[in-house]
């Protein structure tokens, strides 16, 4: 076992978080189909990774939850609802800008086409639910509750002994 555990420790495993595509550490059921799911039958490392599996379900609430607040202020979107979540979420967080074509797209993301008028009307939505203060503050809880993943993982789940 201490094998493995020192292969977890320096392998740090991980997965995408749907939708907004940010890293955080593999819950169990993520660790069930890598080569660590014999990890899982240790009793101290079963008790820590359920903290994970908490959080990383936490963080998918508050997604489906930023995913239903967009379309609601979206009204009849006709476009892509995962990738303009993407960006919203993105744009609040870390900033950056659109891309207003024959779509518009998003870190190569497209998030609607159509008529030109139509794109900038979208983009012009884009640009009021960015700086809605609700939607600023799901994104925040998304990014806090990620950092909170990511420092159980290292202090609980790193050092294990």
């Amino acid at each position: 076992m201490d094998y493995w555990i020192q292969r977890y420790q320096s392998s740090r495993p991980s997965m995408k978080m749907e939708i907004i595509e940010v890293d955080v550490p593999c819950n169990s059921k993520c660790l069930e189909s890598t080569e660590f799911r014999s990890l899982l039958e240790n009793e101290t490392f079963r008790s820590r990774i359920e903290v994970v599996d908490s959080l990383v379900e936490l963080v998918r609430e508050q997604v489906r939850t930023l995913k239903r607040e967009i379309q609601g202020r979206m009204g009849e979107f006709e476009g892509d609802l995962d990738s303009l979540t993407f960006t919203i979420y993105r744009l609040v967080e870390y900033g950056g800008n659109t891309s207003l074509g024959e779509r518009l797209t998003f870190e190569g993301r497209t998030i609607a086409s159509g008529s030109f008028q139509d794109l900038v009307n979208v983009n012009k939505l884009i640009e009021r639910i960015r700086t809605d203060t609700d939607i600023k503050s799901i994104c925040d809880e998304i990014r806090y509750l990620i950092e909170a993943l990511w420092e159980h993982f290292e202090k609980n789940m790193v050092k294990i002994q």
